[in-house]
């Protein structure tokens, strides 16, 4: 019996001693990794790291790209709903009076306008405002009344109401006219705009157009267009990235006020552009179509550009760009 509770005793005593290990081992369970080891998943997570980080990134600009075009989407459904409740008539890119601006002057803009009316509710944010690309720059675009050589211009925004000067634009609710907040505008309206003088204009020419603006020398005052009236409102570009309105001669990257916003990836960058019909589509920095006029482009350029089978400026362009008669 003793013999036995000895043993009993000697099995928990050699239990509670702790295992010794001959001098210089160590227990495989508690020995951390080595520099090379550990050197060796730095790398690898490097490696994965560098792999997956373009992916992600494009992912993200995809998903941005995609909400933008659900920006347009709304936008231009918006519009067409604005047209079926004003007896087909085509939302003014702003309403003015005379031919100048000035702070008595102010413009009201189309943004306000689908505000106001309740068919697409804006902010004076960037982020969760339709009226915003989520890739839009925290850049008033047009502050100096330009955007000039700066290509970051164009992808900023621009604020509506707006009262333009000859050195500044900024922005003010309006009251007067029901519109108690101000809306930034991420995008551009393919509006007809000669402010500032009297200068002939083509009724209809574009999408939208200054609506009061006049009277021209010719004695003409701007009205709105008609949704009817375009010839191919599928090819029709109404809103695109960018800001404010008109300088349809300089739409392509590195032209000099330009104000179309190049915001998506792209062989050169891409802009997203919603047309007449409601449908929302993107166009490369070097393809977008340009109008006759200032910019100098030949005629024959611009009607290649207008009147094949992409998009187009023009509510008519097979009128607006007919050749002219042929002496004899």
């Amino acid at each position: 019996m003793i013999d036995r509770f000895a043993s009993i005793r000697g099995l928990h005593s050699s239990a509670a001693r702790p295992v010794r290990h001959a001098p210089g081992s160590e227990s495989p369970s508690r020995r951390g990794l080595t520099l090379i080891e550990l050197l060796l998943v730095v790398g690898i997570i490097a490696i994965l790291v560098a792999i997956l980080a373009p992916a992600l990134t494009g992912a993200r600009q995809n998903a941005r790209s995609v909400a933008c075009r659900a920006n347009l989407r709304g936008l231009i459904e918006g519009m067409l709903v604005y047209s079926g409740g004003a007896d087909d008539a085509i939302i003014p890119s702003y309403n003015m009076s005379g031919v100048s601006f000035s702070a008595r002057n102010p413009l009201d803009g189309w943004g306000p306008i689908l505000d106001k009316g309740n068919f697409v509710l804006g902010s004076r944010d960037i982020s969760g405002n339709p009226f915003c690309c989520p890739n839009t720059l925290n850049t008033p675009g047009m502050a100096g009344t330009q955007t000039g050589a700066d290509p970051m211009k164009p992808r900023g925004y621009m604020d509506w109401p707006a009262v333009i000067s000859l050195s500044q634009v900024y922005a003010m609710p309006a009251p007067q006219w029901g519109m108690e907040k101000v809306i930034r505008v991420g995008y551009w309206i393919n509006g007809d705009n000669p402010i500032g003088r009297p200068l002939r204009f083509i009724p209809g020419v574009h999408f939208t157009g200054s609506v009061g603006y006049g009277p021209d020398p010719e004695g003409k005052v701007m009205q709105a267009g008609r949704i009817s009236r375009i010839r191919w409102p599928s090819r029709l570009i109404a809103v695109a990235d960018g800001i404010y309105s008109g300088n349809q001669e300089v739409t392509r990257l590195g032209d000099r006020n330009l104000r179309i916003g190049y915001r998506h990836a792209g062989r050169k960058g891409r802009a997203n552009v919603a047309f007449a019909d409601g449908h929302v589509d993107s166009i490369e920095g070097d393809a977008f179509p340009r109008k006759f006029g200032e910019g100098g482009i030949p005629l024959e350029t611009v009607r290649a550009e207008n009147l094949g089978e992409g998009p187009t400026l023009y509510a008519d362009p097979q009128r607006d760009l007919a050749l002219p008669p042929s002496g004899g």
